[in-house]
């Protein structure tokens, strides 16, 4: 006898399963993606420590204002004013004429060899010499400019902290007179006009000198 019923099946094509699979690992990649970018980009966001609660910063010139070539000290003091001790490591400075010149930084330097433990009221008393550059770095007329300090301290625990500063710097550019043709002019007039005198001189001198005497 001939079977002429349907049967119904629950199976789906083949290429269905395909594509649902490779839509699912698709959604799953471009998961991942999203994932891996969020954590990369928190992992290169800089951080900027605070600064150190009860840690002040005075600092200050040897001269109200310098010209280039002028040598000074600049004077630091390092003042715990908090009610919790710490400890400096180091002081770095960065001058306005910071620049790179040839192979090397010019202008900035790290003091590492401090170390020491502040109670509350004590101090740290730094000194510093200073050259202005007398090339283009300081070319302005009359340049007022601010020097970059960074205290460095072991605290907070355990990479500690940055806390910064400033201090004013005033400088002029040197002056320089060109020689020209009336300074030129003047000078020979007024070397002729010594010679002049030199001669005259002379000629007093020997009429006296041949005077009769009586």
């Amino acid at each position: 006898m001939l079977w002429t019923g349907r049967i119904e099946s629950n199976v789906k094509p083949f290429t269905t399963f395909l594509d649902e699979s490779g839509l699912m690992k698709m959604r799953n990649a471009l998961l991942a993606i999203l994932v891996l970018g969020i954590v990369g980009a928190v992992a290169l966001t800089p951080t900027h420590a605070a600064p150190l609660p009860g840690l002040a910063i005075y600092a200050r010139t040897d001269k109200s204002s310098y010209i280039p070539g002028d040598s000074g000290t600049l004077f630091i003091t390092v003042r715990n004013q908090g009610t919790s001790a710490f400890t400096v490591k180091n002081i770095t400075v960065t001058y306005p004429w910071k620049s790179f010149i040839t192979d090397h930084w010019d202008g900035n330097f790290t003091d590492a060899s401090i170390n020491q433990a502040l109670a509350t009221g004590q101090t740290v008393n730094k000194q510093y010499t200073f050259t202005v550059p007398s090339d283009g770095r300081v070319a302005s007329d009359l340049f007022e400019a601010t020097i970059s300090i960074s205290v460095g301290t072991s605290e907070p625990s355990p990479s500690g902290t940055y806390t910064s500063s400033t201090a004013s710097i005033q400088y002029a550019a040197a002056t320089y007179q060109p020689v020209g043709l009336a300074t030129s002019a003047l000078s020979i007039v007024e070397i002729a006009l010594l010679g002049v005198v030199v001669v005259m001189l002379a000629l007093v001198w020997m009429g006296i000198y041949k005077l009769p005497k009586k």
